[in-house]
């Protein structure tokens, strides 16, 4: 599946709004132990912000030179969000909290079109921890992992509770411990046709 991603590219905000993303990103990085050697400095990338603020206050209904002005400053802060966010890219490797800990805007993933195939391999097994299942796909590339389950075989599984993650292993909490489930697994794209696996039954702990 691909991994998460913070947005590297920014020039087509609004211009009040590359602002808020811009302070927004200072105040995340400002001293977060998860993105310690930054390829700018973070009292540099202060500076930019703040003269691109006052540009872009300076350029309303102002002259030629304050507008041009903006525009140089603009295109400073565009620079260094993107080499910031190129750098938060490889730091965090896809792990979606230190992404959202940058405060750059989490890139949307696409989802594959049309119905997907049958889970190649669907498990859940009981965790030691009491009310908690783990179910476990075969990885498929962006997509999502849904699962659904029932300790009564009720005959609709729409009816079914559901749970949606996009990692292919993850835990199911808030189970009645001692009582068997049965579960089935889909993978979700675009489509609304899911194919489910076969039922498997756990006994809960």
């Amino acid at each position: 599946m691909r991994k998460q991603r913070v947005v590297t590219n920014y020039q087509s905000l609004r211009q009040d709004v590359l602002l808020t993303v811009a302070v927004s990103s200072h105040d995340a990085l400002n001293g977060n132990a998860d993105f310690p050697t930054p390829p700018i400095s973070i009292s540099a990338y202060d500076l930019l912000n703040k003269a691109y603020a006052t540009a872009l206050a300076d350029a309303h209904k102002g002259t030629p030179d304050q507008t041009a002005a903006k525009n140089v400053a603009k295109k400073e802060v565009l620079e260094a969000m993107s080499k910031l966010a190129v750098y938060v890219n490889t730091v965090a490797v896809g792990d979606e909290v230190k992404l959202r800990g940058s405060g750059f805007t989490i890139a949307k993933t696409p989802q594959p079109k049309g119905p997907l195939a049958i889970p190649a391999s669907f498990k859940v097994t009981a965790s030691p921890e009491p009310g908690r299942a783990v179910v476990e796909f075969a990885g498929l590339a962006n997509a999502n992992y849904m699962v659904r389950l029932t300790t009564n075989n009720a005959t609709d599984r729409n009816l079914w509770p559901t749970a949606i993650d996009t990692r292919r292993s993850f835990n199911v909490d808030g189970l009645t411990s001692g009582s068997r489930y049965t579960f089935i697994g889909a993978y979700k794209g675009a489509s609304n046709v899911l194919n489910f696996s076969a039922p498997v039954e756990v006994v809960i702990q």
